[in-house]
């Protein structure tokens, strides 16, 4: 989810934009077992009627269960075909919107979102203190904003480095689950 106008740099490599094509390989059901979107989302310690954001949500790995849990969803991806492929896994579910956009220029509302999720997408991200700061304009006062990370993505942020990145942008770490490799962080907007 690069930001500016420049040229966005797909691949598979650390640093780049996942390409769609290899969406579904985000789906394969053995990345439950590293990680497991029902752990993931109870990490997030969702209120039942709270509005959530997915900021890069991909194909809809994590979406379901969070449409489980919460009483108003919106998807947020650069690429459209991972929004359309998202989509289809929420098919007639209601309360859930897309939108397609770059994680630093939300066409979003400021103060409208109890929570975000950013699951093994920020490290793809070239300015990530500007989706920061973009997550903490669309939070409600004391909205939280949860960050997933596993090793087994290229673009892994170690705990440390992920607290160096996000509480300078106006967050204070809540709590964390997980082990140094595979983890959720949650942080509350101050």
């Amino acid at each position: 989810m690069p930001s500016g106008g420049g040229r966005k740099q797909f691949g598979l490599e650390r640093g780049k934009v996942f390409p769609a094509e290899h969406a579904r390989s985000l789906l394969n059901p053995a990345r439950r077992l590293v990680q497991s979107p029902r752990r993931t989302i109870a990490a997030m310690d969702l209120r039942r009627d709270a509005r959530v954001l997915e900021l890069g949500c991909g194909p809809g790995f994590f979406s379901p269960h969070l449409a489980d849990v919460t009483g108003h969803l919106v998807l947020v991806d650069l690429q459209h075909e991972m929004l359309r492929l998202a989509g289809e896994r929420l098919a007639g579910r209601v309360g859930v919107g897309r939108a397609q956009a770059d994680g630093c220029a939300l066409p979003l509302a400021g103060g409208s979102f109890d929570a975000v999720l950013i699951a093994t997408v920020l490290g793809e991200i070239p300015d990530p203190a500007g989706c920061i700061a973009e997550a903490r304009r669309v939070l409600r006062a004391h909205g939280t904003l949860s960050v997933a990370e596993t090793r087994r993505d290229s673009d892994f942020i170690p705990p440390a480095r992920l607290r160096q990145l996000i509480e300078p942008c106006g967050f204070a770490l809540v709590g964390r689950r997980g082990t140094r490799w595979q983890y959720v962080a949650r942080f509350r907007r101050v």
